[in-house]
């Protein structure tokens, strides 16, 4: 039975009349609905396996498939996603004593990107990378004991992977898995933040009626070629359990783009941080900052990872391995995540999010030179 159900669903989405997926393939906006459901999958939580989470997802989809940006091509981008989340973490216990306290609720503002892995008639599977900010009612302020949340205003990462379905010439059913991950990256601690898996059924309907691509010049801003690079800025980390209390960081990188297409560079260089609070020993509780504490000023790594470009804004990705620090827990590699904005081809701002295993370090925001 299982089988036939299998080949019934495969022969459907195989012959669905093109004609159904017109509309939404060519309209230029839609809007979408999804409920959500998840689980927690933080390791350390002793409540993990019985915490869970629902909610809600309304997005305005703007259709970019008609693009004449080659980046759209090359990483066969399909819609830009602005939408509001909403979810219940009540069910979500962070056990301290024997007091259970929920997590509260999450309201957020979410930017997404869908690529198209696939298409199999007229459904589609679709790999969704968003991030935006949420605003959590509840944080080890308002629940002392806690050590998940840190503040109320969060970065949100999402992940997802979807199957969207069309089921008339105005509207397609969508059904996804989806990674979704709540911190602050580290200006308030502690700052566990939540990590869950959820699931979601939904619905997405075109708001107008077909329209023919736009034309007109490409419009991308950056270096068509190898190039330099360096960054620079300063970034800060929580004190423990302080609202205001700050340890301030000042971070450099310099390095070399190897230039793939217009979508996709590879990269490799240094990354430099000045500590402008060094740990103490003897001032534990005063200077201690989880596995960024140094007893040195400056620790230096060298790193490799890519950019995925996308018109005037580039994502960036670089996994890194110490050549200087003397650190309490004998820290050696690093993750290096960040976000840039270029106003000409040469110069943009920058926010870099520095990470040792899955524990955020600071952030740090600045300038960035190209040549």
């Amino acid at each position: 039975m299982r089988l036939k159900l299998f080949v019934g669903f495969l022969f459907f989405v195989t012959t669905f009349p093109a004609t159904t997926t017109a509309q939404l393939d060519r309209a230029a906006n839609a809007i979408s609905v999804k409920a959500q459901y998840g689980v927690d999958v933080n390791t350390d939580n002793p409540n993990r396996k019985s915490n869970y989470l629902y909610g809600l997802h309304f997005s305005y989809d703007k259709n970019i498939s008609f693009s004449n940006n080659e980046w759209v091509k090359i990483v066969n981008a399909k819609n830009l996603s602005f939408g509001l989340t909403w979810h219940n973490l009540d069910p979500m216990k962070e056990t301290v004593g024997d007091v259970a306290y929920p997590g509260g609720q999450a309201f957020g503002a979410l930017a997404e990107v869908d690529l198209q892995l696939l298409k199999l008639g007229g459904a589609k599977l679709l790999f969704t990378p968003g991030m935006g900010l949420a605003y959590i009612t509840e944080n080890i302020f308002t629940q002392p004991a806690t050590s998940t949340v840190g503040s109320h205003i969060n970065l949100m990462l999402t992940g997802e992977l979807s199957l969207d379905i069309p089921v008339g010439r105005n509207t397609s059913l969508t059904a996804a898995g989806n990674i979704l991950h709540y911190s602050n990256a580290g200006i308030i601690v502690p700052n566990g933040g939540w990590n869950m898996i959820t699931g979601s059924v939904g619905v997405k309907t075109a708001l107008n009626k077909p329209v023919d691509a736009p034309e007109g010049p490409e419009i991308y801003p950056h270096i068509q070629g190898n190039s330099a690079e360096i960054w620079f800025g300063t970034g800060l980390r929580g004190r423990y359990r302080e609202r205001h209390e700050k340890f301030f960081r000042s971070g450099a990188y310099a390095g070399y783009n190897f230039y793939i297409n217009r979508a996709i560079s590879l990269k490799a260089g240094s990354h430099l941080v000045y500590y402008h609070t060094v740990f103490d020993p003897n001032r534990f509780d005063e200077t201690f900052q989880y596995y960024g504490s140094s007893l040195d000023p400056i620790r230096w790594g060298i790193a490799a990872g890519a950019d995925l470009t996308m018109g005037r804004f580039v994502v960036n990705a670089m996994y890194g391995k110490y050549l200087h620090y003397r650190n309490y827990h004998n820290v050696k590699w690093y993750w290096i995540y960040g976000v840039r904005y270029f106003f000409t081809p040469n110069i943009g701002i920058q926010s870099t999010l520095n990470l040792h295993g899955v524990q955020a370090d600071y952030t740090n925001w600045g300038l960035i030179l190209r040549i």
